[in-house]
């Protein structure tokens, strides 16, 4: 049950988006060993981020999962600034990354939780 938010300042064309969700999918399911059809991702763009005192390039992502090892989120962290560096043009110093382990029975899906 991985979920992977992006919220950027950048702007993406439809088209591009569609294919950052696509990228940002297969990459979070490589990057966790997860199957990528549990995977949620969604990408809100073009917001109005303020980070360092500039409106500069920005992005604020959410990583939650199952079992997410607090061990691993250095390594982790710096994988997804490189993906988002890539994908998006936004530099590493100007991402926050929230990470959150989710406990399986508060979270649900199909009417029930895992």
């Amino acid at each position: 049950m991985p979920y992977f938010k992006i919220e950027t300042s950048q702007k993406i064309k439809d088209a591009d988006a569609d294919k950052l969700s696509k990228d940002a999918s297969s990459f979070l399911s490589g990057l966790l060993g997860k199957p990528e059809h549990v995977i949620m991702v969604s990408v809100c763009q073009g917001m109005r981020i303020l980070f360092n005192q500039t409106t500069a390039p920005a992005a604020y992502v959410v990583i939650k999962s199952i079992g997410l090892p607090a061990e691993k989120c250095p390594g982790y962290a710096e994988a997804v600034c490189d993906f988002l560096e890539d994908a998006i043009g936004v530099p590493a110093d100007r991402i926050y990354i929230d990470f959150a382990d989710i406990n399986g029975s508060m979270f649900g899906w199909n009417r029930q939780t895992f």
